[in-house]
C-alpha cells in the first residue's frame, strides 16, 4: 500500500460513473474482503477521509475565497466516510477480481501475513498519519531531495522500489482520473459559469498532467523515504523484491482497482459538491 496509493487505470480506459459494474461473485466479494482484513485498511480510511479534509480546507481558502456557508467540510468528511470508503473499495476490487491470478493473490497476500508485512504497513500508516502535518511533510521532501543530491544508498533504494511498483505512473494516471471525475461532478452541479465539453474537461486535466508528475514524484519519494527510515537496507531491499514478484504486483493491481473505485466516485461528488458551495454563495 504505497500512497498516492492508489488509481492505475488510464483515463481512457475508464468507463463513464452511471456505468454500473455486474454484481462480483460471493468468492471475489469474499476475497475482497481478505484483502481488506488483511491490508489493515480499516485503519487506513480514517487517514484518508482526514487527508480529504485537508485538502477541503485548502479548497475553499481558494476557490470559495474565504466565504463559508459552514456546511462544506461537513460534506467533504461524508463523502469520505470510512465506510463509504470500505464499500466503494470492495465493491471496485471484486469487480477486478476475474482478471486477476487467485494463486498470484493469494501469494501477494500472504506477504502481508507476516510479521514483517504488518511492520511495513504500520510503518506507511504512520507516516502518512505524521504527513498530515504540513512541517513534517516539508521536513521529509527536504530530507529526501537532500539525500538524493549527495547520492546515498537509501535514496537510490526508494527510487527503485518507486520504479519496480510503477508508482508514479499509476499516480499520475490517478490524478487525471480523479481531475476529470472533479470536473464531470462540478459540471453536473452546475459549478462552471460556461459549460465545458466533455473534450475541454479531459484537456485540462491533461495540462495539469506535468504538475501531478511533479507533485507525485517528490511527494512519494518524501513519504517512502520517511516511513521506511527504520528499516535496514536488507530489509528494504527484500520489500524491493516482493514488490516486483508476481504475487506483489498481482495484489499491487487489485489495490489500484479498489481505490479506483473510491477515488472516480468520490472525486465526481467532491465536483458536485464544490458546485453547490458555489452556488450557494452566489445567492
Amino acid at each position: 500500500m504505497l500512497r498516492f496509493l492508489c488509481l492505475s487505470l488510464l483515463i481512457a480506459l475508464a468507463g463513464p460513473l452511471a456505468a454500473q459494474p455486474r454484481p462480483p461473485m460471493p468468492q471475489h466479494q469474499q476475497a475482497a474482503d481478505a484483502v481488506w482484513e488483511v491490508m489493515d485498511l480499516d485503519s487506513l480510511a480514517p487517514i484518508l477521509q482526514a487527508e480529504a479534509l485537508a485538502e477541503g480546507a485548502e479548497m475553499a481558502a481558494t476557490l470559495f475565497k474565504g466565504r463559508g456557508t459552514g456546511r462544506w467540510l461537513d460534506r467533504v468528511g461524508a463523502i469520505h466516510h470510512p465506510g463509504r470508503i470500505r464499500a466503494l473499495f470492495l465493491s471496485g476490487m471484486a469487480a477486478a477480481m476475474p482478471g486477476a491470478d487467485p494463486a498470484e493473490v493469494r501469494a501477494g497476500l500472504e506477504f502481508y501475513r507476516t510479521g514483517f508485512g504488518q511492520r511495513m504497513l504500520a510503518l506507511e500508516s504512520s507516516a502518512r498519519v505524521a504527513m498530515l502535518d504540513a512541517d513534517v511533510e516539508a521536513a521529509a521532501r527536504e530530507a529526501f531531495a537532500q539525500a538524493r543530491s549527495q547520492g546515498s544508498s537509501r535514496a537510490a533504494r526508494i527510487e527503485r522500489l518507486i520504479e519496480t511498483a510503477d508508482l508514479v505512473e499509476s499516480n499520475v494516471a490517478g490524478g487525471l482520473n480523479a481531475a476529470i471525475a472533479f470536473s464531470r461532478g462540478f459540471q453536473a452541479g452546475g459549478g462552471f459559469p460556461m459549460p465545458m465539453s466533455e473534450g475541454e474537461i479531459i484537456a485540462d486535466a491533461w495540462a495539469q498532467e506535468p504538475q501531478m508528475r511533479a507533485d507525485a514524484e517528490n511527494w512519494i519519494g518524501a513519504y517512502l523515504f520517511l516511513a521506511y527510515s527504520s528499516l535496514s537496507d536488507a530489509q528494504l531491499d527484500a520489500y524491493i523484491a516482493y514488490a516486483g514478484s508476481a504475487g506483489g504486483q498481482a495484489l499491487s493491481r487489485l489495490m489500484f482497482a479498489g481505490f479506483d473505485a473510491v477515488f472516480a466516485r468520490t472525486s465526481h461528488d467532491m465536483g458536485l459538491a464544490a458546485a453547490a458551495e458555489v452556488r450557494a454563495r452566489q445567492l
